[in-house]
């Protein structure tokens, strides 16, 4: 099976990945017959925003496991992971 990586950041419109555009990119793949392998910074974002008022909050999120929300957390490894994984 083609193996296809997609990089996700976050999760938001305003402070990561968009999500319908992130569902319908897995859609798609999955329809064509391919897998997707999806991969994010393990990093710390640098602003998190309030999606009712468009204001930033003062907390912290991990683009990583936030990332992880749209694919319910699955296939989603860190940037740094290991080349073999395209091989299995």
């Amino acid at each position: 099976m083609k193996k296809i990586g997609v990089v996700l950041s976050g999760c938001g419109v305003y402070d990561g990945a968009e999500i319908h555009e992130a569902v319908l990119t897995l859609l798609a793949i999955a329809r064509s017959g391919a897998q997707a392998i999806c991969f994010a910074p393990d990093k710390q974002q640098a602003d998190v925003i309030n999606h009712l008022t468009g204001e930033a909050m003062a907390e912290t999120r991990n683009v990583l496991i936030e990332a992880a929300r749209i694919t319910r957390g699955k296939f989603v490894h860190s940037l740094r992971r290991s080349p073999a994984i395209w091989t299995r």
